[in-house]
């Protein structure tokens, strides 16, 4: 899926401080397939940035296009739905559901189709090297296996657009090495466009090419 913004903001109003200017007219194009980071200092704007291009927030003005169509007039129905067909997140923090077995974790997004996604789910298990935790609880598992498993949930259902918020920031080096592999080889392998914020150079070097912002604006 290709991903476009026209002159982008985000304000939000701080008591006592007044606005804040947090995005300044971002205009943004990632072509379908590709693998962007997006990097820059904290407090730049990068984790707003993908949480609106996410359709988890929305902008004080300006455009998201996602495959020519201005998503920012929609319903929230329809963004609703737009969401949970054609985006996957992955954060800093797992957010794993703690009274559910990885397995069940991550069927998740894909709930109503469980038995008919359990076999895709238990290959997808194989391929992050997690086939004999299926049944195991969040809490049995390490940081790096708590991570591969919302990987895995994100990707459950083929979304064409993945956007990862610091994925490896919790981790060790060579563990957060493993996690970055799986994660673009799997898009690679599914063809989905990739937008990853990081602090992490050796991450960002992964990608087809990097966007860095500061202070709200593309530089």
């Amino acid at each position: 899926m290709k991903l476009e913004t026209k002159n982008l903001t985000k304000n939000y109003i701080v008591p006592k401080s007044g606005e804040v200017n947090v995005l300044k007219g971002i205009d943004l194009l990632i072509n379908s397939g590709e693998k962007v980071a997006l990097t820059g200092p904290s407090g730049a704007g990068k984790s707003t940035l993908i949480h609106i291009l996410g359709l988890m927030d929305k902008p004080t003005s300006g455009k998201v296009l996602i495959d020519d169509k201005d998503i920012t007039s929609f319903t929230p129905t329809k963004l609703a739905k737009m969401r949970k067909e054609n985006i996957g997140f992955v954060f800093q923090f797992h957010y794993l559901l703690a009274d559910f077995t990885v397995m069940e974790n991550i069927l998740m997004p894909v709930w109503n189709e469980r038995k008919t996604k359990k076999e895709y789910a238990l290959n997808m298990l194989e391929t992050m090297g997690l086939t004999d935790r299926a049944n195991h609880m969040p809490n049995e598992l390490s940081g790096g296996e708590q991570q591969r498993v919302a990987l895995a949930r994100a990707l459950i259902n083929n979304p064409k657009i993945l956007f990862a918020d610091e994925p490896t920031g919790n981790l060790d080096r060579k563990t957060g090495e493993k996690i970055e592999t799986l994660m673009f080889e799997m898009c690679n392998k599914l063809k989905t466009t990739l937008l990853v914020v990081t602090h992490s150079r050796e991450l960002a070097n992964l990608a087809d090419r990097q966007i860095k912002i500061i202070d709200g604006k593309i530089c």
